[in-house]
């Protein structure tokens, strides 16, 4: 099941206690690299944050306004991203931009 995992997937949170307020987990590694756990990045609820320009990009992911939070970007074990919603491959330049703002500023 891992082995299927791919960058720009979006998760269901495995987390019950984030489920409102962190409710998607977005995969940002690499399809080169598979580990036994993925870099990731959670989108946060509208209502939960402050949006910062280019570095929060705004996504609707089933029906909820979600803010992509690369600030919080983490491990997750790849057995804790079971329930997939989408890939947002579409909107790489974006993801990506947001992620290059988190390391270099620009």
């Amino acid at each position: 099941m891992t082995s299927m995992i791919r960058q720009f997937d979006v998760f269901q949170t495995p987390f019950r206690k984030d489920k409102a307020e962190r409710p998607y987990y977005i995969v940002v590694q690499s399809d080169r690299y598979q580990t036994h756990s993925r870099a990731c990045a959670p989108f946060v609820a509208e209502r939960f944050l402050k949006p910062i320009g280019r570095l929060t990009p705004l996504f609707e992911l089933e029906g909820k306004t979600c803010y992509l939070h690369p600030i919080e970007i983490l491990p997750l074990p790849a057995t804790l991203l079971r329930v997939k919603v989408t890939n947002l491959e579409a909107d790489r330049y974006r993801i990506i931009g947001a992620i290059d703002l988190v390391f270099t500023g620009v």
